[in-house]
């Protein structure tokens, strides 16, 4: 019988992340940082105007509070949280009572003053200063960084254009970034010799559901928590990359989850096609009912996962992961006088639901409608909505023509598909009613397709509405080959959107890239305008190209 290792206590070729820091959601006044510490106990975080000094790595043998006083330091904020399993060693604080536009620096401490249990208590902040800035109240111009698919196993560990985003939000003076969508991959990697989860549940889940044998049943808890001691380890092992880490430590990270963080084409897959991935050959059709159960496990796994390690930084949401399908992992936030909304299009999407928005879910819907009616996105000067997969990318003949075998999920995970093009109509009809006549700049921002393109979307009775998609993937995955550009559409209809056409503005394809947006007022004062940055990685001493594209 198959032995069944360990997820937490395993050898691999491949370190694991031990501590790590995540600016989070971030306003003038309040930041969420979360972090991951290597030993559990408590912790207390320190955050203050200035870098903190003496001796960081035992504080004289005394208190937090009590070296603070001794250092003669008077932290901004000052708080012990409780680290556990339960959580995978991650918390997030709720950092409050900042000022605009401020510098502050941060530590992470042990409470623990027993050197035999700890022998360095300041575990982040203590080598180097950590610090991070507060966005100004009313900025006259905004930069925030967009990225997606993250997966350097698939490029022989290549860091990919991390080291080039980390340089450029530096020297643009950033603000934040979105992760867009596959900030890791449970999948996919079999052939570069990388552990693809499901097909590790096939091979092994005999020997699984042999240990959480329960009688007549099986201990689901017990198999709910091995599996996500497994999603956690691809966590782990993807964010172990120095480069990502200087850049979640220090720029404020909003994270929206694609298909690979759950499995490829979720919500794309019927329930017979999700259980024909663990399937053996020859396979009784009397072992359908576990096999669902497993596969249900995962995704309650998954879903866990996901909220420790991304989504519990974002924006605070209705969450509960006893009942992940009532979870809303969308969310909006403002900056710099822009509105953003981050969709969702993996937590609802079911192509076999009775609901007939397939992808998002009616709530969802009816929660993105009532956003575009808010004052917060009426009074912006530019409007942001991040859908991971874009609205418009691929010419309509390959998304709908090539919806067959290995190929099906990807083409059905698009807008332009046929089943999901009424529901698309939805999305944009309310954007457009909401703001097609205020012509403000209206960006679609999306990852998933390993290539870039910048569209506008036209409509014939909205003539004044400046409505783009901006692609940017992939910032480390091995990128879409160059001459898959043929594929990407050159503009024209959208099929199912009688009033509506797209002009592509730019395409590329075949590297690796990632975007830099900035929102500015024109040159005459009269109108906002985008500046759109596209990155990626040329020559072979640290060189970049550059495409710019004004959106206005």
């Amino acid at each position: 019988m198959t032995h069944l290792l360990d997820p937490t206590s395993n050898e691999s070729k491949y370190p694991k992340l031990a501590s790590a820091t995540i600016m989070g959601a971030i306003t003038p006044t309040s930041v969420r940082v979360w972090f991951r510490v290597y030993m559990p106990g408590e912790w207390v975080l320190v955050v203050s105007g200035e870098p903190l000094s003496g001796d960081l790595q035992r504080l004289d043998e005394l208190s937090v509070a009590d070296f603070l006083k001794q250092q003669k330091i008077k932290p901004l904020f000052m708080q012990a949280q409780r680290f556990s399993f339960d959580s995978d060693l991650t918390g997030v604080f709720a950092v409050t009572g900042l000022k605009a536009q401020s510098t502050y620096y941060y530590a992470l401490i042990s409470s623990e003053t027993d050197r035999v249990i700890i022998r360095r208590r300041t575990e982040i902040g203590g080598d180097s200063p950590k610090s991070f800035i507060t966005p100004a109240i009313a900025p006259q111009t905004l930069t925030f960084g967009f990225y997606s698919c993250h997966d350097p196993i698939s490029a022989d560990g290549s860091a990919g254009a991390w080291p080039l985003l980390h340089q450029q939000l530096i020297d643009q003076r950033a603000q934040f970034v979105i992760g867009g969508g596959d900030q890791m991959y449970v999948d996919t990697n079999k052939k570069n010799g990388f552990l693809d989860i499901w097909e590790w549940l096939k091979d092994n889940k005999q020997a699984l559901l042999t240990q959480f044998k329960q009688g007549s049943s099986y201990d689901k808890p017990g198999i709910e928590k091995y599996l996500l001691n497994i999603y956690r380890w691809y966590y782990r092992v993807y964010w172990n990359i120095p480069s990502l880490l200087e850049v979640y430590e220090r720029f404020p990270q909003y994270m929206i989850w694609d298909d690979h963080e759950i499995m490829d084409g979720w919500g794309s897959l019927t329930k017979a096609e999700r259980k024909k991935r663990i399937s053996l050959l020859f396979e009784s059709a009397s072992n359908s009912t576990t096999n669902q159960m497993l596969v249900d496990l995962m995704w309650r796994a998954a879903c866990r996962a996901y909220y420790e390690y991304e989504h519990s930084h974002n924006p605070v949401t209705s969450i509960n992961l006893d009942k992940p399908d009532d979870c809303h992992w969308d969310y909006a936030f403002e900056q710099g006088g822009s509105a953003f909304y981050v969709l969702d299009m993996r937590g609802h999407h079911d192509v076999e639901a009775k609901d007939p928005h397939k992808i998002l879910g009616s709530a969802q819907i009816k929660r993105f409608k009532e956003w575009l009616g808010s004052p917060a996105v009426q009074n912006a000067k530019a409007v942001f909505i991040v859908s991971p997969v874009p609205v418009m990318h691929w010419k309509s003949a390959v998304t709908n023509g090539a919806d067959v075998g290995s190929f099906k999920d990807d083409c059905m995970d698009e807008w332009d598909h046929k089943s999901n093009q009424a529901e698309r109509k939805v999305l944009l009809d309310q954007v457009y009613a909401a703001l097609g006549k205020s012509a403000k700049p209206v960006v679609f921002l999306s990852g998933d397709v390993h290539c870039a393109a910048v569209f506008r979307l036209l409509h014939k009775q909205y003539p004044a509405a400046k409505v783009f998609q901006v692609t940017s993937s992939a910032i480390s995955r091995i990128p879409a080959p160059g001459g898959l550009k043929l594929a990407i559409s050159t503009g024209g209809e959208m099929p199912g959107l009688a009033n509506m056409l797209c002009e592509r503005w730019y395409a590329m394809a075949g590297s690796k890239n990632f975007a830099l947006l900035s929102v500015r007022p024109s040159l005459d004062g009269t109108q906002t305008e985008v500046l759109v940055e596209l990155h990626w990685p040329s020559g072979e001493d640290g060189e970049l190209t550059k495409r710019r594209v004004v959106l206005r």
